[in-house]
């Protein structure tokens, strides 16, 4: 199965020659990330969500994976190889692998005029296209978040340069998303996306794709996103009750005090 995630670029230097030569994290373990049904498989399925555990991240075989692998603008239509490597690849990764923390570090070179120009106006992220099996035990990550599946056997492919990456703002370059773009995704799509929230841990429900036109917002007082979520029936959690979750349980009686109030007045 060929998937993509994301990460960020963080440190860049100019050669005399004109390259520009890349420190970033590539990868991460111990994470679980959310997919749509259909990119793994379960089309009956709204959204899955992966773990990636990091005795499979660090094994040796897919660290080794991680070098001399291609750099790309983007995610191309199909996995790069022999074949089409001369259309595709705007650098490459070198032999200096690393484990940082809970991240994989590369260093990487990129040789493209108009690549070095996208990352040196801002476009940061990486994405990782990658070759994996999925082991469909569910479970629970060490971090207390619930999974459906987990990645096994994660072979890099190559590394994309991307605008915006699954994996979190930490893997700037750092992992672009292979889910749908929203504005591709039918209705009924959306909506089954939207029905599948209800019940849902409110952090996970909230990184959806549905909520990426509001993403980046802020209404009564927390994220937009995960006020949209509670909307939708996604679960504030009761354990380890911070200032975010009181904000989304007052957030969400106050969305209802609204609603009731909006309905009594006159038209």
């Amino acid at each position: 199965m060929h998937l993509h995630d994301k990460l960020t670029i963080d440190t860049k230097r100019r050669t005399r020659d004109g390259y520009l030569t890349v420190n970033a994290r590539v990868a991460r373990a111990d994470n679980v990330q959310t997919y749509l049904g259909s990119e793994v498989g379960k089309p009956d399925m709204a959204s899955v969500r992966v773990f990636r555990p990091a005795d499979e991240v660090f094994s040796s075989d897919t660290m080794q994976s991680f070098a001399h692998r291609p750099v790309t603008l983007g995610h191309p239509s199909a996995a790069v190889s022999a074949t089409n490597w001369r259309d595709v690849a705007k650098g490459w990764s070198d032999g200096e692998v690393a484990r940082d923390g809970e991240f994989v570090r590369v260093s990487m070179l990129l040789a493209d005029a108009d690549t070095i120009k996208a990352v040196e106006d801002g476009t940061r992220e990486l994405s990782m296209g990658y070759d994996c099996s999925l082991d469909w035990t569910a479970g629970t990550s060490p971090s207390g978040e619930a999974y459906d599946a987990v990645q096994r056997g994660i072979r890099s492919n190559h590394i994309a340069v991307v605008q915006q990456a699954r994996g979190g703002p930490e893997l700037r370059f750092g992992d672009s998303a292979t889910r749908k773009d929203l504005p591709m995704m039918t209705d009924g799509e959306k909506q089954t996306m939207r029905d599948s929230v209800c019940g849902m841990p409110l952090d996970q429900a909230a990184a959806l794709p549905i909520y990426d036109d509001v993403r980046g917002m802020v209404m009564s007082g927390m994220p937009a996103e995960q006020y949209c979520a509670i909307g939708h029936g996604a679960v504030v959690g009761q354990r380890q009750m911070g200032d975010a979750e009181a904000k989304a349980e007052a957030a969400y009686d106050q969305m209802v005090s609204d609603l009731s109030s909006a309905h009594r007045q006159a038209v």
